[in-house]
């Protein structure tokens, strides 16, 4: 595999963290330094004196954050959907228009808005007199 990017104990002075248990349990801060297998941890809420917290009562979120950086897919978002492939538009329609296409959907005439245009739009482009192109032949 790759080299790793991070110490192999993970955390950084500067992480995010939360602590899990102790007298500090649900408090948030910043690891300021790694003492005597101890982390040093500067707590949000206080501009007092850092405490330190045993490395096991720790959740770094940094580290979690570098995790998931490091293991991210390459392509995220939605599939990509099979061919005809639809192309996002605006259109200005007559205010009547669309919510008579409205009340269509909603008496189950038409299955959706965007299906009746469709529809409607190729039958009357089916219907013009174009030549065909090179590909269609």
């Amino acid at each position: 595999m790759g080299e790793q990017l991070q110490n192999p104990d993970g955390f950084h002075p500067g992480d995010k963290i939360r602590i899990r248990n102790g007298p500090f349990a649900g408090a948030r801060g910043i690891i300021r330094a790694k003492v005597d297998g101890l982390l040093e941890i500067q707590l949000d809420e206080s501009k007092s004196n850092p405490v330190t917290i045993p490395v096991e009562d720790i959740t770094n979120y940094s580290l979690a954050a570098r995790r998931a950086w490091q293991v991210m897919p390459k392509r995220a978002g939605r599939p990509q959907l099979p061919l005809p492939r639809k192309k996002m538009v605006s259109m200005r329609l007559d205010v009547e228009v669309w919510d008579r296409l409205g009340d269509a959907v909603e008496l189950g005439l038409i299955t959706s808005r965007e299906e009746a245009v469709n529809l409607w739009l190729r039958e009357k482009l089916d219907a013009l007199p174009f030549k065909q192109r090179d590909s269609d032949i």
